[in-house]
């Protein structure tokens, strides 16, 4: 009977030594550890295995993304995010080497990069600028993760694709008024007062707990006690007197802990199919979303000229940010220019 052959990596004792055996393609090769002491000869086994994963040659994209989502677990609150924009990119460049990533594999990509049309869209799609440039960023990720790990001698040069241009369209006031008064359900309308009131994200909204809404100071504390702090920053934001009233309502009828409940239990997946009923109920002309609701809150303090520093607090959101996108909403901050230029 044939010996079975042992083709990882492993050592064998020739001469007095141990050596390092191995084979390729149906080769056997051999390197000598240049000692005799057997943990030593281990130790020298450990690192040439070492060097043998880190070969650029070895490991293929799919391998990469792969230890990239592994390396966030635990680190990051929108894991499954990651996970979407990785989808794509895998189907694309799952087969290709790490090494083979470059500009021109990004650019194919872009020309590639469709999605399926809606109703009334005929054929494939482009997908919007921003989805491109999250899965860029998943991408770049993905590379310095790889490069970090020993496995490329540097990331690959890749520029990125442009910003989208920031969204004009809002919610005028009397259209969040139609929208909360047309909510039938109590978790819906509790999750449009919050919103329109307050301009927080949708997963700050889904995650708040009774606890964190303080009647004494009239406070609602938008950040989760165990959750890591990251540039998606959550507010401790004032009630105002309307939505005061409407959690007030809420929790009289509520038996969780979840402030956004439906029978007792959180919504961990969002409401965009209950929020596109209301909006067709309200008779809106055009379809937002829920992140519709924060644009048009910041839109609205910059009509009302809030301070930049007060409403960055208040949304949670970057001076920069507000001062970038939404100062043009303010008609009036350079009207003093106006009135006093001449030729």
């Amino acid at each position: 009977m044939p010996r079975i052959r042992n083709e990882i990596p492993h050592l064998e004792r020739r001469r007095g030594k141990y050596y390092i055996v191995w084979w390729v393609s149906g080769k056997r090769h051999r390197l000598s550890t240049g000692t005799e002491d057997e943990a030593l000869a281990r130790q020298a086994l450990a690192d040439f295995e070492r060097m043998q994963e880190k070969q650029p040659l070895k490991m293929l994209m799919s391998d990469a993304f792969a230890r990239y989502l592994e390396s966030r677990r635990g680190k990051v609150s929108a894991l499954q995010r990651l996970q979407e924009a990785v989808v794509p990119l895998e189907k694309a460049m799952s087969h290709l080497r790490v090494d083979q990533i470059e500009q021109r594999i990004w650019d194919q990509y872009v020309v590639t990069r469709v999605r399926k049309p809606r109703k009334g869209e005929e054929g494939p799609v482009s997908v919007s600028p921003g989805t491109l440039r999250r899965e860029f960023n998943v991408l770049r990720a993905t590379m310095r993760r790889v490069w970090k790990d020993g496995f490329l001698l540097r990331p690959p040069e890749i520029e990125p694709p442009r910003d989208s241009a920031p969204r004009d369209r809002f919610l005028s006031k009397e259209e969040a008024r139609r929208l909360l008064d047309v909510c039938e359900t109590q978790h819906v309308r509790t999750f449009m007062a919050i919103a329109l009131f307050t301009g927080a994200r949708k997963g700050s909204i889904l995650a708040l707990t009774w606890d964190r809404v303080h009647w004494k100071t009239g406070l609602i504390d938008f950040q989760e006690p165990d959750r890591p702090i990251t540039n998606k920053r959550r507010a401790v934001v004032p009630m105002t007197r309307i939505l005061r009233e409407e959690l007030e309502k809420a929790q009289s009828t509520a038996n969780g802990p979840y402030v956004v409940q439906w029978h007792g239990k959180p919504v961990p997946t969002g409401l965009r199919w209950s929020f596109a009923k209301a909006c067709a109920r309200a008779g809106l002309t055009w379809k937002p979303t829920p992140h519709h609701i924060k644009h048009s809150v910041a839109s609205w303090f910059a009509m009302d000229r809030v301070p930049i520093d007060q409403a960055a607090d208040w949304l949670a959101t970057d001076p920069l940010t507000l001062r970038r996108v939404y100062r043009k909403f303010d008609p009036s901050y350079l009207r003093s220019i106006a009135d006093g230029f001449e030729l």
